[in-house]
This record gives structure tokens, sequence and C-alpha cells, in this order.
């Protein structure tokens, strides 16, 4: 036993973070190869921000039902559906090279990568026990390091080109096949804590419900969530995260290209946000924990509508403070705002999972939106200025929606206290 889990727990732990490392070549070569890619396949590059919209919206259609796969098949099985589709995805975009062979490859069939949401998850809670979050805070950070670090490097590798990082994922990918096979192992079994919770969601109450039943059950609390104010803030502050990501997943290197930025800038700027991403949002979960959750997310946002002043006005330091100021904020207001939701919704609702994936497919949705919106911004006023001023001014405005939600609820406890 080390640090009271189990060896192979820390394996396993260290192997997932390895390839999600290696993984992280994806994320560089949408970002930093979008005007060689557009060039090269004769396509504008609001093809590509449909293409990786189609993407994000199959994804987030299929995270759900890969869940369910994962508790009718077992991890492993997933695993290796997710990487065949992942293989399949790669080896159509390298063996079409033309418009439509990078739709479906890119498009389409990256999407049901979207399958395997839940897998890494369930593995690393399956076998820890006592240092849950932590390991899951160390899987999280694998992307983020990999972008901060393979940036710097490969934006100055010369002859290297999007068809070469393409083969290197595809290798990657085959390599990690017999990896899941013959080195991955289900999770233990569950402890009495999660025994007990298996067993009252399958009492006989509970699966003697019919489906029309729940689903109106379901549509029901649909229709509250939508009449709760505070809701529909959560709700549109997780959409406007959405399109904040989408923008810098997308289009953040174009945009200071698009601006004459160095290469060395460049890669300064991004390997500086792919660190904040895992400093800040650590740093952010402390914010959660020790002051109000709807006043940090209002700093948050206006950290946000800052960055994008930055950005949109774009002086020669602009790159880098835009990166310090964003990459601080990076992962924070997704947990945020299921936390507040969670909170005003009901803490111990059964229903919360309804609740968190509805925030999440709107959040997936306005990722969508930004990356087409950025591709028609570019190919129609040859600049991304419209949608950074969006940014701006939908980080405003939820900026404003959460101080709002916090007056009022200083208003209600000080009602409350001379109530009493």
């Amino acid at each position: 036993m080390l640090w009271r889990e189990k060896k192979y727990a820390w394996f396993l732990l260290i192997f997932l973070w390895c390839f999600g490392f290696a993984g992280s070549l994806s994320r560089f070569v949408i970002s930093y190869y979008q005007g060689e890619i557009t060039s090269s396949l004769g396509v504008g590059r609001n093809f590509l921000g449909t293409t990786w919209s189609v993407a994000t919206f199959i994804g987030a259609l299929c995270a759900p039902l890969g869940g369910l796969l994962v508790d009718r098949f077992g991890v492993k099985k997933v695993m290796v559906l997710v990487s065949s589709c992942q293989i399949l995805s790669i080896i159509t975009v390298l063996t079409l090279q033309n418009e439509l062979g990078y739709f479906i490859g890119n498009g389409l069939f990256a999407g049901f990568v979207g399958l395997g949401a839940s897998t890494s998850y369930v593995l690393v809670t399956g076998w820890f026990r006592h240092h849950r979050a932590k390991a899951l805070a160390v899987l999280g950070s694998s992307t983020s390091l990999g972008f901060a670090v393979m940036v710097p490097v490969l934006a100055n590798w010369e002859g290297l080109n999007w068809i070469k990082v393409y083969q290197v994922l595809l290798l990657i990918s085959l390599i990690f096949i017999p990896c899941i096979i013959f080195v991955l192992r289900e999770h233990q079994k569950a402890d009495s804590t999660d025994e007990d919770y298996v067993t009252a969601m399958s009492s006989p109450s509970e699966s003697t419900n019919k489906p029309t039943a729940k689903w109106l059950t379901g549509m029901r609390i649909f229709t509250q969530m939508l009449r709760h104010p505070v809701y529909l803030v959560v709700a549109f502050g997780i959409l406007t995260c959405g399109i904040s990501m989408g923008t810098v997943e997308m289009n953040l290197v174009s945009i200071h290209q698009q601006a004459h930025v160095s290469t060395a800038m460049i890669s300064s700027a991004m390997s500086l946000l792919g660190l904040l991403e895992v400093f800040g949002g650590i740093t952010f979960s402390f914010l959660l924990d020790h002051t109000s959750r709807t006043k940090a997310l209002a700093i948050l946002y206006l950290l946000r509508t800052a960055a994008f002043t930055l950005l949109i006005l774009h002086f020669p330091v602009s790159p880098v403070l835009f990166s310090l100021i964003f990459g601080a904020t990076y992962v924070g207001a997704v947990p945020g705002a299921i936390l507040v939701a969670r909170e005003y919704l009901g803490g111990t609702d059964k229903n919360m999972g309804l609740h968190t994936g509805i925030l999440l497919l709107v959040h997936q949705l306005g990722g969508g939106l930004a990356a087409m919106g950025g591709g028609f911004n570019f190919d129609y006023a040859h600049n991304y200025q419209i949608l950074i001023g969006l940014n701006l001014l939908l980080s405003l405005l939820v900026c404003a929606g959460y101080f709002r939600v916090q007056s009022r609820n200083k208003a209600e406890t000080a009602a409350e206290s001379l109530a009493q």
C-alpha cells in the first residue's frame, strides 16, 4: 500500500496521464495549423469551425451513451471501441486528405470518441479510495501540461506539418489498444458505501417505475429548472463559458497570427495558458470553498471580461497577459456553475444528474457555436474582432448576473436576520 492506495492505482494514474499528455497533440494540431490545413485542403476557416462543432455536438450526445456502455460492458471494451474510433478518424484524414475526408474523420468519427468521456473517471474512482479528488485533478492536468510543453517544442520544429503530427497521433492510438487489453484492469469491487448506493438504486420500488413515468418526471424537473432565476443565470454563464473556451481552443492561435504576433510570442503565450489552466484551477477551487460561490464566479467572469478587453485591443504584450488572466479562470467556471446549481436546486436532489447533464450539454453547444462563428467571422471580415467582442459582452453580462444573485442573497439573509 502506498499512501493507503494500492500500487496499481498509482501505476494506472501514471499510465492514463502519459497517454493524456501525448493526446494533447490533437489539441495542438487543431489550434496551431489552421492556416496550413485550410491552404492544403482548399477550404475556409468556417469549414474547420463547422467540422470541430459537429464533433463537439456528437461527442456531447455520445457522453451519456458511453456511460451506459461502461455500465453494461465494462471500461476496457468501451476504451477499445473509443480508440478504434480515434484510429478510424485519423486514418480517414490521412488517407483522403481532402475536404470530405477531413469532415468525416475529424467531424463524424472524432465525435464518437465522446463515448469514452466517463471511462477514465470510472477507472480512477474505482481504484482510488482515499485520494480520488487528487487523482482526478492530476489526470485532468495531463492535456493542459502536454499542450504547454508541446507548443514551444513543436512550433519551432523545422519540417513538421499537420500531416506528420496526425501520423504521430495514429501511432500513439495504435499503441494504446494493446496497452488497454494487456495492462488495464477493471476497477476493484465497490466499497461498502458504493454497495449501499447500488443497492438503494436497484431497490424494487425504483425498478418498477415505468419508462413513461420517468420521462414525464424528467420533463417536469426540466421545466422547474427553467423557471428558477438562478438556474437561468447559471445556464447563461455556462453557455458563455462554452463560447469562450471554443474561441480559445479553436481560434486563439489564429487570432495571434492574424495580428502578426511572432512565433516565439505565440509559443510562450500558449505554454503559459496551459500551465495556468492547471494552477488557476487549483487556486480557484480554494476560492470556491472559502467565499460565496456566486461572488467567486462573478469575479471569474470579471477577469474574463478584462482578458477579452486586452485581446480586442491587442498590443504587444496582450498574448501573454491574456494567457495569464484567462488561463487562471479556465477550469473554474464549469464546476463552479454546477455547484451553484446544486446549491439552489437542492443539494440532496436525486435528479442532480439531469441538472448537470443539461449544463454540460449547453456548455458543449456554446463551444460549437464559437468554433463556427470564428470561422465565419474570419472568412467574411478577415479578422476575429466580432467574436472577441461577443465574448467580452457576454462575460460582462454573466458577471453582472452573478453579482445580482449575490446581492439578492445578501438582502434575503439580512431580511431573515431582522425577522428573527
